[in-house]
């Protein structure tokens, strides 16, 4: 069985470590060691935060904020190999910034159209784009990521620029309900379950073209320019 080790054990490096597990060995690395002991358990795998353990594994998933992968870097041209595959999942980091790895090991991102949080919690496929210069390095980062959602080879900046303009229109949403619910002296605690349940399963429902004509009479309305 090949090894993956995961550096970041976050919402999206946690989620990704319950997807593999079944298929993978699992190397978790990660500043908090309580953390990523308790993850390790889950996934019956190896916590740890030393680097020194990457020569274990054959892939290498980069789960953490754009912000520390610089200094991270330094610390991977120490241990990686030219045949480890180094998967960057960083929405806000595309591939130039890992050039000081380049010929040391493959590069290639992953990055995930969806929010770590209400995947794992709804069990919602997400859509993962691959981008990467070599066929062979993209199939085999496919396999690892299959069962977590829909694969699509493309460009990752495609991926920055739809997360970013969903994640901003829908806390605008979320901020006109909730002025709009306050004006009318709807109390605070009501006002949650609002946003999570009527609104996010409203989207959910017109994303997959299963409205209903409630939906359909708010869609009508809307494009009317009526308030």
């Amino acid at each position: 069985m090949e090894t993956v080790a995961i550096i970041g054990t976050g919402r999206m490096g946690s989620l990704i470590a319950h997807k593999i597990c079944s298929r993978y060995n699992v190397i978790l690395i990660d500043k908090d060691l309580r953390k990523c002991g308790l993850l390790a358990k889950e996934v019956s795998g190896l916590a740890t935060s030393e680097y020194s353990m990457l020569p274990l594994s054959d892939y290498i998933i980069t789960a953490l904020p754009a912000t520390v992968i610089p200094e991270v870097i330094k610390e991977l041209k120490l241990f990686v190999k030219r045949e480890h595959i180094l998967i960057n999942i960083s929405t806000d980091t595309d591939k130039s910034v890992f050039e000081p790895l380049n010929g040391l090991c493959k590069l290639v991102s992953a990055k995930v159209i969806g929010h770590a949080q209400y995947i794992g919690n709804t069990d919602e496929l997400p859509l993962i784009i691959i981008d990467g210069d070599d066929t062979d390095t993209c199939n085999k980062t496919a396999r690892i990521f299959a069962k977590m959602g829909v694969i699509r080879f493309g460009d990752e900046k495609t991926v920055t620029i739809i997360n970013n303009i969903a994640s901003e229109e829908g806390i605008k949403a979320a901020l006109s309900i909730t002025k709009r619910l306050e004006e009318i002296n709807i109390p605070s605690e009501y006002i949650s379950f609002a946003i999570r349940n009527v609104a996010c399963g409203t989207m959910n429902a017109y994303a997959l073209g299963d409205g209903g004509p409630f939906v359909q009479k708010i869609i009508k309305k809307i494009q009317n320019g009526k308030n």
